[in-house]
């Protein structure tokens, strides 16, 4: 019996039970809106924009605050709970972790722009400095 491979098997097995854990979580955690319904919506809530503050600068939602991911895991306490949280990233990956950090934390109402601000065809504002 060759024991390399039932173990690696069993390592195997172990990935992809968490990895479909994490997946059916992050499918609680967070609603995916197309374009449409987040503009119609985002006005409601907290619009959040997860990117680094130099890809903000360069063009954001208007009215969007910049939370870096790495700040938001860090301390989610800027977002307040009775309002829903309408976050977005370039592509919508980062958007997933964020919200899963959120929802561990309590925050209900939690939704991303599909697709993330590559697919973004509204207008952007950027931010100049003085």
């Amino acid at each position: 019996m060759n024991w390399s491979l039932i173990i690696v098997a069993i390592l195997l097995g172990i990935a992809l039970g968490l990895w479909i854990m994490l997946r059916r979580e992050s499918k609680k955690a967070v609603t995916l809106l197309s374009e449409k319904e987040f503009v119609e919506n985002m006005r409601k809530g907290q619009l959040v924009d997860l990117r680094k503050k130099e890809e903000f600068d360069a063009g954001h939602i208007n009215g969007a605050r910049n939370i870096p991911f790495v700040n938001l895991t860090r301390n989610p306490g800027k977002l307040r709970r009775d309002l829903p949280i309408y976050l977005y990233c370039e592509k919508g990956k980062v958007c997933k972790r964020a919200a899963l950090v959120l929802y561990g934390k309590g925050y209900e109402n939690i939704y991303q722009l599909q697709g993330g601000l590559t697919n973004w065809t509204g207008p952007l504002k950027k931010t100049t400095k003085k």
